[in-house]
């Protein structure tokens, strides 16, 4: 256990103490006999205070592993980002030339493998050396630059400024200090040279923002420490005096100098030969820098920047990674983690592309877009993309450090996302197949005004007393329709209606169980309007929910991170998806089912089914066209497209976005035909996968009785036999009459199923029962939702 004391001695007594201790080191008392000061002999120098300071040091002394770089990578190991309080990267020793611990011993400590951590005769050549005037010389042993660089490091480790002061004064307290643990070490280490001389190698400065010599040979020659040359080993070991005042980068000249006087020493203790010594000098430094200067932080992400800053999010909020903030922040910064993803590269780059392709950095309309994708059935995070650069820029509007995709826990906006206007509406449908009710029920779709208070909500006591005005933005769309066609052509009246039978908590408690809920985790407020989308959701939150629905009914949170090994190399434990069934298997299957048709026949992205394989999902728009949505799945992969104002709520139509004119920005406009892009790319080359058959209720698919009047079908929009572009393979389901393609069934090679063109459907704005409250700085106004 260690000692501590309370004791103090001034000056002439610490140099009293430190010049006996010499004197009795160099007759050979000291190293011999152990860590005792010798007494006998010295009586008439040391006094008994200054013994008792020098005993009542710990005789054991902890090695604090350095502070380590951590390291972000995507799912198939490539780097994406490193975090760090100090930039290093601690390699073994047989990983570092012998160059450069040779150029190190030579300029540091030339006796290294002849003393046992302190040596005497390099104390007294300095002391003398020192009083005659010439250049001043250090004495410490590298073992006792190991010692003071831990201290240093625990001190800072801690945030005591006391101990970094304690570890650096020029005191001869802190130089009987060193002297005592580094004998300490080179006693008690197993393989005491070598791990001193990679301690050393691995925790000094090397440079003025790197330390250890791994990372300072990235940073100046670009390659490892292990390939180091001759000249490069002299010139990194001629840095650890002055970093910055040697700095090659800003002083190539005193660099040079210090170079070669480095190379000198080598050949005074025969590490190199004159040839090489010849060969050395002749080397400037000009020859072997080749800088690479390394960003930490999710800034040097590029595009996964914000994908980045979720994980950073996840580690910080999770106490597996540490009981407090700060020690979870200094784990990610100093713990050298390993932190494999989830990030698919693939599919981020077709997100990339998507979004530059439709809604650009820095486009003149202001307008912002975000793409979130998730695999169903485990809740990894695919991908995150987003037309923003990651940063703060108060005067650039088109840089963030803001995710649009993501909650606010994980650097969401404060108001934890957006309006989804009818991209809500399938979890309308999900509690309408819970209850057992059949996608071919038919109701009237004409505009109807609701009473008031005529609403089943069982979990509160409010009350609604207005009346509820909804209508549909076509004509063609009152009439009679099923729930599969209003699906399709999302016939608000018809949704309205379909909520009004149910309880509004059990659709607000189903959605919540699927991720979908307010900030602080609780469900939705309770309202009618929220069929038509008006709460805020983040698009991460969107894509895995309806990723609940391609699984069969299990939701799992969104995960970011697949491992997580510590600086040793062992795995940590990471936060887990915990996915379970929270719906009905066959509910879950209809609503997938029924999500087909909106691809197909008169669906509202009828235009927009992915190529060769079936896929499901939903526009969006709420009022005044300021938010704009499309949500859809394949078994394989779940995403969300959103595009609107980060700021606020502002109309999108009537606008060029993207190099394109919008006279209405409705979520078939561009998030459909960016989640196709967006689809197609990521599942290029993954055979299509076929969703699960099941009957969508009791009751027979009617023809609508209004002005559109052909079944809105799950077949290719408008194709007359021939292949036809971006055709989708999309079947209605297997007991609709009138079809006879199977869901996810191959078609021959050029053949896609004939099917006549239709009038072009319109997705519809609707007015919310009241405007959605909005918390923070960013607001998004009364939803509603077309399509």
């Amino acid at each position: 256990m260690s000692k501590t004391s309370a004791r103090t001695l001034d000056s002439q007594q610490l140099l009293s103490a430190l010049l006996a201790f010499i004197v009795m080191s160099t007759v050979g008392g000291l190293l011999a006999a152990g860590f005792a000061v010798p007494f006998v002999g010295a009586a008439s120098v040391l006094s008994k205070a200054s013994l008792e300071f020098f005993e009542d040091l710990p005789d054991d002394f902890k090695v604090l592993e350095p502070s380590q770089v951590s390291v972000l990578r995507a799912s198939d190991g490539t780097e994406i980002a490193q975090f760090y309080a100090e930039n290093r990267i601690v390699v073994p020793l047989r990983d570092i030339s012998k160059n450069v611990q040779n150029a190190v011993i030579a300029v540091e400590d030339q006796r290294f493998y002849q003393h046992e951590g302190v040596d005497p005769t390099g104390m007294l050549r300095a002391l003398a050396s020192n009083a005659a005037g010439a250049d001043r010389q250090g004495a410490s042993t590298l073992t006792q630059q190991y010692v003071r660089n831990i201290l240093v490091e625990a001190g800072i480790r801690s945030g005591d400024p006391v101990k970094i002061r304690a570890a650096t004064e020029p005191t001869t307290a802190r130089k009987l200090r060193e002297i005592k643990y580094a004998l300490t070490l080179e006693k008690t280490l197993p393989d005491a040279k070598n791990q001193i001389l990679e301690g050393y190698l691995n925790i000094a400065a090397f440079s003025p923002s790197t330390y250890g010599v791994e990372a300072s040979a990235q940073h100046y020659f670009s390659h490892s420490a292990k390939e180091m040359s001759i000249p490069e080993a002299a010139l990194l070991a001629g840095l650890t005096n002055a970093p910055g005042a040697y700095d090659p980068v800003a002083y190539p000249d005193l660099a040079k100098d210090r170079m070669n006087w480095v190379l000198q020493k080598m050949l005074d203790n025969e590490f190199i030969d004159q040839a090489q010594y010849d060969q050395a000098v002749a080397t400037q430094v000009g020859d072997i820098l080749h800088v690479t200067n390394h960003v930490g932080g999710c800034a040097s992400a590029g595009s996964a920047a914000y994908f980045c800053d979720y994980v950073v999010g996840e580690i910080q909020n999770s106490e597996l990674f540490g009981k407090t903030a700060t020690e979870r922040n200094q784990l990610l910064l100093r713990g050298g983690l390993q932190i494999t993803t989830t990030l698919d590269l693939k599919k981020q780059k077709a997100a990339d592309d998507t979004i530059a392709n439709y809604v650009p950095v820095g486009d003149p309309s202001n307008v912002k877009g975000a793409i979130a994708a998730v695999e169903p059935g485990t809740g990894k995070i695919q991908a995150m993309a987003q037309n923003t650069t990651y940063g703060t820029d108060s005067n650039d509007p088109s840089v963030t450090q803001i995710s649009f995709s993501a909650d606010y826990k994980h650097g969401g906006i404060e108001n934890n996302g957006f309006q989804p206007g009818s991209s809500f509406k399938p979890f309308v449908l999900a509690q309408w197949y819970q209850m057992g009710r059949s996608g071919y029920e038919t109701m009237n779709t004409d505009p109807t005004t609701f009473p008031a208070a005529n609403w089943n909500i069982s979990c509160s006591d409010d009350t609604f007393v207005e009346q509820w005005k909804v209508g549909n933005a076509n004509p063609g769309e009152g009439g009679t329709h099923s729930v599969v066609q209003s699906t399709a052509m999302s016939i608000n009246v018809a949704y309205a209606k379909m909520i009004q039978q149910m309880d509004i908590c059990a659709v607000t408690g189903l959605a919540a169980k699927m991720g979908m809920t307010k900030s602080d985790g609780n469900p939705f407020d309770p309202r009618p309007s929220i069929t038509l989308g008006t709460m805020n959701v983040p698009p991460l939150n969107m894509a895995n929910a309806y990723a609940t629905f391609a699984a069969h009914g299990v939701y799992c949170k969104p995960i970011a991170i697949n491992k997580v090994t510590d600086h040793s190399g062992t795995e940590m434990a990471v936060p887990s998806a915990d996915c379970s069934q929270v719906m009905d298997q066959t509910a879950a299957d209809r609503v997938a089912l029924t999500l087909t048709h909106v691809l197909g026949g008169q669906g509202t992205a009828k235009n927009y089914g992915l190529a060769g394989r079936p896929a499901a999902g939903k526009t969006g728009t709420t009022e005044e066209m300021d938010n704009a949505w499309f949500v859809g799945f394949t078994p394989q992969l779940s995403s969300a497209v959103w595009m609107g104002h980060s700021e606020g709520t502002k109309p999108m139509n009537g606008q060029y976005i993207g190099g394109r004119y919008y006279a209405t920005m409705y979520g078939s406009d561009a998030p459909a035909p960016m989640w196709k892009q967006f689809m197609d790319a990521s599942l290029s080359g993954t055979g299509a996968a076929p969703f699960t058959q099941v009957s969508l209720g009791a009751g027979q698919p009617a023809q609508p009785s209004g002005g559109n009047a052909k079944q809105a079908s799950g077949l290719g929009p408008g194709l007359s036999g021939d292949a036809g572009a971006q055709a989708s393979s999309q079947a209605a389901p297997a007991d609709e009459p009138g079809t006879t393609a199977q869901v996810g069934a191959a078609l021959p090679a050029g053949r896609v199923p004939g099917s006549a063109p239709t009038a072009a459907s319109r997705e519809e704005l609707t007015t919310s029962l009241s405007p959605s409250g909005a918390r923070g700085a960013v607001a998004t106004g009364p939803a509603g939702g077309n399509g």
